[in-house]
């Protein structure tokens, strides 16, 4: 066992071990009720302190991802996917859209109830059991538009979409702020929605997935000011710049932001100007119109597209 641990870097050690664990859990390296490297193992290999190691194994068992057996070490939670693996493809995916939609429904019911710790608990389940992408597209997202819908049919109240559209941000904003990399990030992304616009969930999502491709990401959610902004691109320099629109009212802010020369920087490697403004969310999506209005690069209709557009456009950079 190889474990990428870097001690010079920011992220502390302990969540680098943690993260290394759980990506050879999520490969399968470590299946159902295995045992994993001991304190001991993790000491001697890659000189740590014994309160580094313990710190990483008490984190994967506080997600769900592990548990431990007095006098017999730490073992890997059971894993629904470690049977799934030996299915064929076909009947592999049925499976995997069976399952989510298991916990779909449980987590649906859990909110709507208000019962905070049997949900939280069926997070970590689901975390434990899928790669982090599938929960983020196939449950977080599925679960908040189905709420929204029953919401907006008069099957539920607001109180109880409001507070499952805070559990889910919660967990949203968990993933998209502690899923780094302990490599030097590929280059540097602000992220920010528009001002006076309170809708961030696909920014997060968003945000959640640039991290996991070892982007650099800055975020500043909701709400904010354009006077700032200027002063906050000058001191972070980002590579790219993307903003997120929900509302008419805030593409009509973006449609003005955009033209502000502060969201220009000179590009390192040729004399012309690049252009970092680029810009997305619900608002173009409904009013496609909209977009003719903003002075820079339209990321699409859905998550996929904005990132292969990010990726495409970011791709003469070396690492940071």
């Amino acid at each position: 066992m190889n474990l990428p641990l870097n001690k010079q870097h920011s992220m502390p050690v302990y969540l680098q071990l943690k993260e290394a664990l759980q990506n050879q859990i999520e490969q399968g390296v470590y299946g159902s009720h295995q045992q994993l490297p001991s304190e001991r193992y993790l000491c001697e290999h890659y000189d740590l302190s014994r309160m580094t190691a313990r710190r990483a194994l008490q984190e994967l068992i506080a997600e769900g991802l592990a548990y431990t057996q007095a006098g017999k070490g730490t073992f890997v939670s059971h894993n629904p996917i470690d049977e799934i693996k030996t299915l064929n493809q076909a009947t592999k995916q049925a499976a995997y859209c069976s399952l989510i939609t298991h916990y779909h429904q449980v987590l649906i019911n859990h909110l709507l109830a208000f019962r905070a710790i049997e949900a939280e608990q069926l997070i970590r389940e689901a975390l434990a059991n899928f790669p982090s992408e599938i929960n983020v597209i196939d449950l977080f997202l599925s679960v908040m538009r189905q709420t929204e819908q029953q919401w907006q049919q008069g099957q539920i109240e607001l109180v109880a979409h409001n507070y499952a559209i805070t559990t889910i941000r919660s967990q949203l904003i968990a993933l998209a702020t502690t899923t780094t990399s302990s490599f030097p990030p590929k280059a540097h992304i602000l992220l920010a929605c528009a001002p006076d616009d309170q809708h961030e969930i696909g920014l997060l999502a968003l945000a959640f997935y640039l991290r996991r491709r070892n982007y650099q990401v800055t975020y500043l959610g909701n709400s904010s000011v354009a006077l700032d902004l200027p002063k906050v691109i000058e001191l972070v320099r980002p590579q790219l710049v993307c903003f997120s629109a929900a509302t008419i009212r805030a593409a009509k802010q973006l449609a003005t932001l955009s033209q502000n020369e502060a969201l220009r920087l000179p590009q390192s490697t040729s004399n012309r100007i690049l252009p970092l403004f680029t810009f997305g969310g619900v608002a173009f999506c409904y009013h496609p119109a909209l977009i003719e209005e903003v002075s820079g690069v339209y990321l699409g209709n859905t998550l996929e597209t904005a990132i292969t557009k990010i990726e495409a456009w970011l791709q003469p950079y070396p690492a940071m």
